[in-house]
């Protein structure tokens, strides 16, 4: 890069009243306009997954497995991706990881037309690439922001996810739902087909609009090199207080809710309930995931990150604990139940990823944020694969009441957590 366009971009990030902040917030909208789509496409492939392959083998376990096959890609693209971006930046790391999501959807598409399992795993596997995307998408926003406001930034590409993520499982099952009495995978063949369109509609956004590039923009600018994971992350990590609880925040709220998440269409359909209220479940269940993020983010930017991990988990227990005691008919318990783990997951989730990225300074903070992203997302994997065994050895409703206790426990160290941090700040000697 010249001197001159360097000169350039270093006057735009001097004035955060100028183009800094016009550029980040460009930087935000764009994110947002590839995460919509992004999160519809995900949707709609998870919503479907767990049915799909339940039909196509007869095992409801097998079934949850498919779905859980996101999560185990979100794990595995996790670092890939974080390397990819660490080298060219967040648009293509971004945009290409859309891509591969695609693929995985025309793989998920092709075991639908040929009731092939296998297929099924391996497509809703590289669809994980897509949702690693959208995942690396929440730490581009606060690429160009302060400490003042980056939660905020964060929360509103997190928040994008709403209108994809909720019309998402509305989409696909709905259009199984109209595909009325088509027996076998022949009655998925749409919702994939509409999956594929929007991954490529979000990585065209992504790969032709994310400049310039955010990620490279503060690389240049503060003349440091931003380097790729390295399996000294993780000890990185577990070394600083605060990234720790971050980490376990993260982790244990996910697992809580793709494993509740998981298999709650499955209870829901032996109750004989139809496609559409399921879908209209998990979209509600979405609607706590990310709609009241851009709130949830002024709070963890005024307050203490800690703390707002702490309520998050308490909100979680409540409604694992509702789900926990309803039966398989019920709607009303699962909606409600699934809406609070959806805001539980989310205060978690931003909270503890800006305490993530505060953690550390901005030429370590794509490789340890994506080994928090890879332990979050293979938590939430081990999770889901075995929600579905332990409904099967024991029942629904003893998994609901597990979650709520593993959330319980978060709400312990949370709170051991504020209360350390605020000793600390107590001691700290005054600067006159």
């Amino acid at each position: 890069m010249g001197a001159s366009h360097r000169t350039r971009i270093e006057n735009r990030l001097s004035d955060p009243t100028t183009e800094h902040g016009a550029i980040q917030k460009r930087t935000v909208r764009v994110l947002q306009q590839g995460v919509v789509p992004g999160g519809l496409a995900m949707g709609t492939s998870y919503s479907v997954a767990a049915l799909l392959g339940s039909e196509i083998t007869g095992s409801d376990t097998l079934g949850a497995i498919a779905a859980v096959g996101l999560s185990v890609g979100q794990s595995l693209a996790g670092i890939p991706v974080a390397a990819v971006m660490a080298r060219r930046g967040r648009r293509i790391g971004i945009g290409y990881a859309y891509l591969v999501g695609s693929i995985g959807a025309t793989c998920a598409l092709l075991a639908a037309l040929t009731e092939t399992y296998i297929l099924l795993v391996v497509g809703m596997t590289l669809c994980g690439c897509g949702q690693a995307g959208n995942l690396a998408a929440r730490y581009a926003g606060s690429d160009l922001a302060t400490d003042e406001n980056r939660a905020r930034s964060i929360s509103l590409v997190v928040w994008a996810n709403t209108v994809g993520s909720v019309l998402g499982p509305t989409v696909g099952l709905g259009l199984r739902s109209l595909a009325g009495s088509s027996e076998g995978g022949s009655g998925f063949i749409f919702s994939y087909m509409v999956s594929i369109t929007l991954f490529v509609v979000a990585s065209s956004t992504i790969l032709k609009r994310l400049r310039p590039d955010p990620l490279l923009l503060v690389a240049d600018v503060n003349k440091t090199a931003i380097r790729g994971p390295r399996f000294s992350d993780l000890s990185l990590i577990l070394s600083r207080p605060a990234a720790r609880v971050a980490l376990l925040g993260m982790m244990l709220s996910q697992g809580v809710m793709v494993g509740v998440m998981t298999v709650t269409p499955l209870h829901m359909r032996d109750g004989n309930q139809d496609p559409l209220v399921i879908g209209l479940m998990i979209s509600l269940h979405i609607v706590g995931m990310y709609a009241f993020s851009p709130w949830i983010g002024r709070i963890a930017d005024r307050l203490s990150k800690e703390l707002l991990i702490g309520v998050g988990a308490v909100i979680t227990a409540v409604g694992a604990e509702i789900a926990s005691h309803t039966e398989a008919p019920e709607a009303t318990g699962h909606f409600v139940g699934l809406f609070l783990i959806g805001i539980g997951w989310c205060s978690s989730l931003v909270a503890g990823s800006a305490l993530m990225t505060e953690a550390f300074p901005p030429e370590a903070r794509v490789a340890t944020q994506s080994t928090a992203d890879v332990l979050m997302t293979a938590t939430g994997a081990a999770a889901g694969i075995s929600s579905g065994l332990a409904v099967e050895q024991r029942s629904y409703h003893d998994l609901a009441h597990w979650a709520a206790l593993v959330s319980v426990f978060l709400a312990v160290i949370a709170a051991i957590a504020v209360v350390q941090g605020a000793r600390v700040r107590e001691t700290r000697p005054e600067v006159e």
